[in-house]
C-alpha cells in the first residue's frame, strides 16, 4: 500500500501544484481532505467538527481564498459499512488533496500506522490517542490531548496521608481508550497503590457486574475514559448501590446539562475552557457569534477544533508554499490564540489546550 499511496500522493502534488499556479482560473481550489464518523455512534460530535471546518472554510473564501486560490473541503464518512481507508484516501489523492484531517474513529490509531512517512501530505490527527505525532513528522495534532487529560486526572487523588489508594480505572473498549487508559494508569499506579482495570463496551447502559466488583473492592475512586454517553447510566447505577466515593471523568465527546450526580459521589470531569465560557478573545468571540447565526446554537469544543484546524492548516500551507514536507514547522514549538483557546504545540508538533478537572455537582 505504501507504494500506491506515494504513487498517487506524487500525481496529487503536481496537480495541486498546476492548481496553485494557474490562480488566473476562477474554477481553481485548493482542496484539503477531511475523513470523520459522520454516521454511526458518534457522528454527532463528528458533524460538529465538520461545521466549524465548514465555518472556517467559508471564511476564508470570503477572504480572498489561501492566495486567491479558493479552499475546498472533501469529506468521507468513515462509518460506511463499505467504507475503506485505502479507497477514500486514494479517491481523494485523485482530487489533488495533501492536507487530510482524520479522527475520532476508534480506527485512527491504525490508519496512523499506515501514514507515517507517507512523503507528499500532511496529516491533523483529530484524537486523543497520546503519542499520535510521537514518530510522525508529517502530522500535527490540532484536538484534545489524552496524554494531558491524563495528567489532569491523576492529580484528583489525594495521596496526602500517605496510606494505600484502592483505585479502579475504566476504559471504552477499543485502540483508542485502551492507549489513553493505559497512559493514565501509569501516572496512577504510584507510591501505596493497588489499581484494577477494566474496560466496557461503547454506548453501554448495564454496569451490574462493574458495580459489584467496584463495591467488593472497597475502591475510593474510580476514572472513566470513554466518549461521555455511559456516563449517566454508570453514575445512576453507581448511586443505586451506595459507592460513596470519587469518580473522575475525561472530557469525552458528549457532556450532558442535566446529568443527575448521586449525592454520596465526589464527581469530576477534565473540561477545556471554551465549555465553561472562559475562553474571551476575539478570534473566540467572534466564532461563537458565527456559529450561532449560522447553524441557530451553541458552539460545542468539538466544533471549535474543527474550526481551528482549517484556519490553522491553511496558514501552514501558504507558510510553507503549499508544500506538505514543509507545514510541520508551523506548529514545532509554536502557540496561537485560536477559538478553542490557547494551542500550544511541542517539539513533535503535538498540541496542549487550556483544561482543568471541574467538580460537577
Amino acid at each position: 500500500m505504501k507504494k500506491i499511496f506515494s504513487l498517487l500522493v506524487l500525481c496529487a502534488v503536481a496537480v495541486a501544484l498546476v492548481s496553485c499556479a494557474s490562480k488566473e482560473s476562477s474554477d481553481s481550489a485548493y482542496p484539503m481532505g477531511v475523513i470523520l464518523p459522520l454516521s454511526g455512534t458518534n457522528a454527532e460530535a463528528a458533524r460538529e467538527v465538520l461545521n466549524g471546518m465548514e465555518l472556517a472554510k467559508d471564511e476564508i473564501n470570503s477572504s480572498g481564498g489561501l492566495s486567491g486560490v479558493k479552499l475546498r473541503l472533501i469529506t468521507a464518512d468513515s462509518s460506511q459499512k463499505d467504507y475503506a481507508f485505502a479507497d477514500a484516501f486514494n479517491a481523494m489523492s485523485r482530487e489533488g488533496v495533501k492536507i487530510y484531517n482524520i479522527g475520532f474513529g476508534k480506527e485512527t490509531v491504525l490508519l496512523r500506522k499506515t501514514l507515517v512517512g507517507e512523503n507528499g501530505i500532511f496529516v491533523n490527527y483529530l484524537c486523543s490517542y497520546p503519542p499520535a505525532t510521537l514518530d510522525a513528522s508529517n502530522s500535527t495534532r490540532i484536538f484534545i490531548n489524552g496524554a494531558q487529560q491524563g495528567d489532569i486526572m491523576a492529580q484528583a487523588v489525594d495521596r496526602k496521608d500517605g496510606l494505600e489508594r484502592q483505585i479502579v480505572l475504566m476504559n471504552v473498549d477499543n485502540l483508542a481508550g485502551k492507549s489513553n487508559g493505559d497512559y493514565l494508569a501509569f501516572n496512577l499506579n504510584v507510591q501505596k497503590t493497588k489499581l484494577y482495570k477494566d474496560v466496557f463496551g461503547e454506548g453501554e447502559t448495564r454496569f451490574g457486574v462493574f458495580g459489584e466488583q467496584i463495591m467488593r473492592l472497597w475502591t475510593e475512586y474510580v476514572f472513566y475514559v470513554g466518549y461521555g454517553k455511559e456516563l449517566p447510566a454508570f453514575l445512576e447505577h453507581l448511586g443505586k448501590i451506595g459507592y460513596k466515593g470519587a469518580v473522575v471523568a475525561d472530557c469525552g465527546f458528549y457532556t450532558f446539562a442535566d446529568m443527575k450526580i448521586p449525592q454520596n459521589i465526589k464527581f469530576s470531569r477534565v473540561e477545556t475552557l471554551f465549555e465553561q465560557g472562559k475562553i474571551t478573545s476575539g478570534i473566540s468571540r467572534d466564532f461563537r457569534a458565527a456559529y450561532r447565526a449560522r447553524y441557530g446554537k451553541e458552539a460545542t469544543w468539538v466544533a471549535a477544533y474543527g474550526y481551528d484546524s482549517i484556519k490553522l492548516l491553511s496558514q501552514a500551507a501558504l507558510e510553507a508554499k503549499f508544500k506538505p514536507a514543509s507545514m510541520r514547522a508551523h506548529f514545532v514549538d509554536k502557540s496561537y490564540d485560536a477559538a478553542i483557546g490557547k494551542l500550544k504545540f511541542d517539539s513533535s508538533a503535538d498540541s496542549t489546550s487550556e483544561l482543568e478537572l471541574v467538580r460537577k455537582k
